[in-house]
């Protein structure tokens, strides 16, 4: 017995090696065939609470990437060839094929011409408001800019084609969109809106080019009309004053004429021909210079020539009597044709001031005597009437008999009360000729041209630029 318990001793001895082993080789082989047996089998509890009870050692866990906002510059950019940014706050809002969706739309819209942006949803309206006007300030294109947060919520928008009315309008009929959609609508509502605002202006503009072209030809014919009435008075006041003239060019005439002396008499004193040739020269120049007259200025030539001629003829008469010629004296105020005046005298026109006028003999007599002097009597609208007040035609008349005399200076004190000095006061009415020889909350406007229209974000105005 003892023989044979120490042989099943050693039996077992030598077994037990094996058996360890063998159960060491089934410990390992079983994770690995439960790590085969997992994707199609579920792992039985005990192989998890196996697992379990074999804890491993925890990993530290990854910190989340810090997030670093849009700058105003990144989103211009993007801009620049793009009609939509999403900046990195929104995150993926919008799927690739949402983007080359609301791309392909918006590039659709060349009048409005939109470019959106989409921003983070803590955005505040000031941000919002800074960020559009200084991104299409540099990018330099674009005529509205939308900006809109991730979740489509919240709206704004600038414009230089649209009001801050019309703006809000807009993103108010948008509301309630998602996002893709809410952009793609504010794209169409927004071009629709610049086409009728286009073709009103156009009907705008072809009725006032209506009105103006009508009001062009109302004025033209009021103009032409005025014209053709005042060239018309002209002529007539030409032709007056030409009669005038020529009275005053006949009256020397004849006064040449009544002495007929021979200026080819041998025995005639040379001072005596010299100035009877000078009379009869300053008549032809008289002559010649009312046949070149074309408007009142060109009679002031006339009249200066004929008042060389009266004064020639008093000196001729004053040598042919034996005395001393005159004194060059102003002609008669009241009557240049009565030739030199001899002395100044005090005359007032009726309800006029007084003042001291140079006279002939006759009249400053007929003055001091009180009573009427001979005056010049011209023709004017169909009448006769004094010269000095027979309107701004004769201007030019008197001032040639004056040039030498001091002219309008001189004139303008002996007229005082009358038509012609009236009109010497406040100009001579286009008349007078040369007489250089004496004759003297919801958003608005945000500058740059944009409207802005606040949206959704309501009234308020724009603070720092914030994180863009």
């Amino acid at each position: 017995m003892s023989s044979d318990n120490r042989t099943a001793r050693t039996a077992r001895r030598a077994a037990l090696p094996a058996l360890v082993a063998g159960a060491v080789m089934v410990g390992l082989a079983s994770p690995a065939a439960a790590s085969a047996m997992a994707p199609d089998t579920p792992r039985p509890a005990a192989s998890v609470q196996h697992v379990a009870a074999a804890p491993a050692a925890p990993a530290a866990p990854q910190a989340a990437p810090a997030r670093a906002d849009d700058t105003v510059g990144q989103i211009a950019h993007g801009l620049v060839d793009s009609r939509l940014y999403v900046t990195s706050e929104a995150g993926n809002a919008l799927s690739a094929a949402d983007r080359r969706q609301i791309e392909s739309r918006l590039d659709g819209f060349g009048d409005a011409d939109v470019r959106a942006v989409v921003v983070g949803n803590d955005v505040t309206q000031q941000r919002m408001g800074q960020m559009l006007v200084s991104v299409a300030n540099r990018v330099g294109e674009g005529e509205t800019y939308v900006g809109v947060t991730a979740d489509g919520r919240l709206m704004a928008g600038i414009s230089q084609k649209l009001d801050e009315r019309e703006i809000n309008q807009i993103i108010t009929r948008t509301n309630g969109q998602p996002l893709k959609d809410r952009i793609i609508d504010f794209g169409d509502r927004a071009e629709r809106r610049v086409d009728a605002n286009a073709a009103s202006a156009a009907t705008v503009g072809y009725v006032m080019l209506g009105l103006v072209i009508a009001l062009v030809a109302a004025a033209m014919s009021v103009f032409l009309v005025a014209r053709k009435r005042r060239r018309e008075r002209q002529a007539e006041e030409m032709a007056e004053l030409k009669e005038g003239v020529e009275e005053d060019v006949t009256l020397l005439g004849e006064d040449i004429a009544r002495l007929d002396l021979d200026v080819m008499d041998r025995k005639l004193d040379p001072a005596i021909r010299a100035d009877y040739e000078r009379a009869m020269n300053s008549y032809d120049e008289a002559k010649r210079a009312t046949d070149r007259a074309a408007r009142p200025e060109d009679m002031q030539n006339v009249t200066r020539a004929l008042e060389d001629g009266r004064f020639f003829m008093l000196a001729t008469r004053a040598r042919l009597a034996g005395d001393e010629v005159p004194e060059r004296r102003a002609p008669c105020f009241f009557n240049p044709n009565h030739g030199p005046s001899v002395k100044d005298v005090v005359w007032a026109p009726p309800g006029g001031t007084a003042r001291s006028v140079p006279a002939c003999e006759a009249d400053a007599r007929a003055v001091l005597h009180g009573t009427d002097p001979d005056v010049r009597m011209v023709p004017y609208h169909g009448g006769r009437r004094p010269y000095y007040n027979a309107g701004p035609a004769y201007a030019p008349y008197a001032g040639g008999y004056y040039y030498g005399y001091g002219g309008f200076d001189l004139l303008g004190g002996l007229m005082v009360g009358t038509m012609l000095g009236s009109m010497m006061a406040g100009g001579l009415g286009g008349y007078g000729g040369d007489m250089s020889g004496g004759f003297g909350g919801e958003g608005g406007d945000v500058g740059g041209g944009w409207d802005f229209g606040s949206g959704d974000f309501g009234g308020g105005g724009f603070g720092d630029f914030g994180g863009f």
